[in-house]
């Protein structure tokens, strides 16, 4: 789930998994009659794998529920936008439980919309000051296209543990984020979303989550325009990222629609309504039909899934993919019964039978700093729809600890290296949120001190929980 990095490895299809015996990991009918989202994962420091895909799935669904406070709305779509804190220095940050303005210039028409969730494609990064850190969140400098050769939108919400820690400790100002101390750890409980959307031009697919949004279209020069427009969005992407008392490197589980490619190896026969971001009759031997390779936009990318369940070879592997699998299967058969027995109450939990978690990585025990030698779960976790081009082959491959690290995240600009994160060894860098930051002089212009406010402050040294 990297949200930076450099030129990505070459992506390779992994050798087979050995087979795994069948698997008991259940879904409980209790995460959707009675929702609530886990503080942490069942079984503790004793956990079994089947516990974290657990704690994935009911924090999803928690999620997902409808607000009904807010027609057709979500829990995460009450959460904060990353541009509602991340401001300049002459803008206020938006209270909490507020939508903030979109921040681009609408047609006097789409007035009405400028409320609604603003969302930023994927541009190629590079040094100088007009480098947009708020678009990097594919994980590689390339754009991903659909099928339809449309460009896919990124989003990203934070929920009010987070917002609080940013906001009681100015952490929007890089000055601020800087001068913290290096045992700096995020309030635990905190929680990171980040969505991929496709766009529609006229309605999305039935069975596929939509909303409507604003987006800054890509123009012939392939960057965003400066103007936006309102459009409707699929969901095909969405990460889950939770740190809780016994983990504070953060779970990053991530889950993707049913429908968008196939496995690289052994592609399963294209389902109904097609594939996103994969043609079955694009020749392989065809320049623009090479799979994960980024093509001269606007042609589609050639998707396929490198490493299913974020797994790759040998009975560790085996095991993580046939624990998602009983998992996905369990959650989505609960929910058929319960459409079953009461179709009118749980309907709009209907759209989520074609998602599935398709990966999930954590350290065991929550050991930092996160290596190859303490990693758990989806050892090659990657999305298709954030991670397309940097999926890993079975040996050495990437996964979300590659970029997220307890090392100070570093933007270029002008070419010079400009510090966006906390010092080295800081739990806080888990997040690449700081790299949205900018330096408005606070905190004594980078010397200090924090706010009276900030968690930091409290007498443990590190963060109150």
């Amino acid at each position: 789930m990297c949200l930076v990095g450099g030129a990505p490895p070459a992506a390779a299809e992994p050798a087979p998994a050995a087979p795994a015996a069948s698997v008991a990991c259940t879904a409980s009918a209790s995460w959707f009659t009675n929702p609530s989202f886990p503080g942490e994962v069942p079984g503790g420091t004793k956990a079994s794998l089947c516990s974290f895909e657990q704690f994935a799935w009911q924090a999803f669904i928690d999620l997902v529920q409808p607000v009904g406070s807010q027609p057709g709305a979500r829990t995460f779509e009450t959460f904060m936008p990353d541009y509602g804190v991340f401001v300049p220095s002459n803008v206020k940050v938006t209270p909490w439980g507020e939508q903030p303005d979109v921040p681009c210039t609408l047609a006097a028409a789409d007035a009405k919309d400028s409320k609604r969730i603003f969302l930023r494609p994927r541009v190629a990064k590079g040094p100088g000051p007009g480098f947009d850190p708020n678009s990097d969140l594919q994980a590689s400098g390339q754009a991903l296209y659909d099928q339809d050769r449309e460009v896919v939108y990124y989003s990203i919400w934070i929920n009010q543990t987070e917002y609080d820690f940013i906001t009681k400790c100015d952490f929007n100002d890089t000055s601020c984020v800087t001068s913290a101390p290096k045992t700096s750890a995020i309030t635990t409980g905190a929680v990171e979303i980040k969505g991929a959307w496709r766009v529609f031009n006229g309605p999305a697919p039935n069975d596929m989550y939509s909303i409507r949004g604003v987006v800054s279209p890509i123009g012939k020069d392939h960057k965003p325009s400066k103007m936006c427009k309102p459009v409707t969005l699929g969901l095909v992407g969405f990460h889950v990222v939770v740190n809780t008392p016994l983990h504070p490197e953060f779970i990053w589980a991530t889950f993707e629609h049913k429908r968008n490619a196939p496995d690289c190896t052994n592609p399963q026969k294209a389902p109904p309504g097609g594939w996103s971001f994969n043609n079955p009759a694009c020749p392989k031997d065809a320049k623009d039909c090479k799979p994960n390779k980024s093509n001269k936009p606007p042609t589609p990318t050639q998707v396929c899934r490198v490493a299913p369940q974020g797994s790759g070879a040998g009975e560790h592997g085996a095991q993580n993919s046939a624990t998602i699998e009983a998992i996905n299967q369990s959650a989505h058969e609960t929910l058929a019964q319960l459409l079953k027995a009461s179709p009118a109450k749980y309907a709009a939990m209907a759209i989520w039978q074609n998602y599935d978690l398709t990966g999930n990585i954590w350290t065991h025990n929550g050991q930092l700093p996160p290596n190859r030698n303490n990693e758990a779960g989806s050892l090659l976790a990657a999305n298709t729809t954030m991670e397309t081009y940097v999926q890993g082959p079975p040996t050495a491959g990437m996964n979300c600890f590659d970029c997220h690290k307890q090392k100070q995240f570093v933007l270029k600009s002008d070419g010079k290296n400009v510090p966006k994160g906390f010092p080295d060894g800081a739990p806080a860098n888990f997040s690449h949120l700081w790299g949205f930051a900018q330096r408005t002089g606070g905190c004594g212009d980078g010397k200090g001190p924090l706010p009276a406010a900030c968690p930091l402050n409290a007498p443990t040294g590190s963060t109150a929980h």
